[in-house]
């Protein structure tokens, strides 16, 4: 992501964002601004919310906590797509064994 390397060089943009009243420059790939914009537009209305839930007006509270709940909500996701593989992956194994074994089940 924000100008890697891929296989088949993408058009590059430059694109200007503010984020938590900041001005950032970015280089992106045009099928990455999309997102890259969404990220700072959702990043902006969680400071919005943060800021009208808890008693600190500061910044770097607000990212702080919005970062955490980022991550955690990547490391869940993270997680059930795990889960999910390998259930599929033992079913696979399971049907596998099924077959060589000759069980059906009604």
């Amino acid at each position: 992501m924000f100008g890697k390397i891929d296989s088949v060089m993408a058009e590059q943009l430059n694109i200007n964002l503010l984020i938590a009243g900041r001005p950032y420059k970015l280089k992106v790939s045009t099928d990455e601004e999309g997102y890259v914009r969404q990220a700072a537009k959702d990043i902006n209305d969680k400071i919005a919310e943060y800021q009208k839930s808890l008693l600190t007006r500061d910044r770097q509270d607000f990212l702080s906590m919005i970062a955490l709940q980022s991550t955690a909500e990547v490391l869940q996701n993270k997680n059930k797509a795990t889960n999910a593989n390998i259930d599929a992956k033992l079913d696979e194994l399971e049907a596998l064994l099924d077959k060589e074994l000759g069980i059906t089940f009604f």
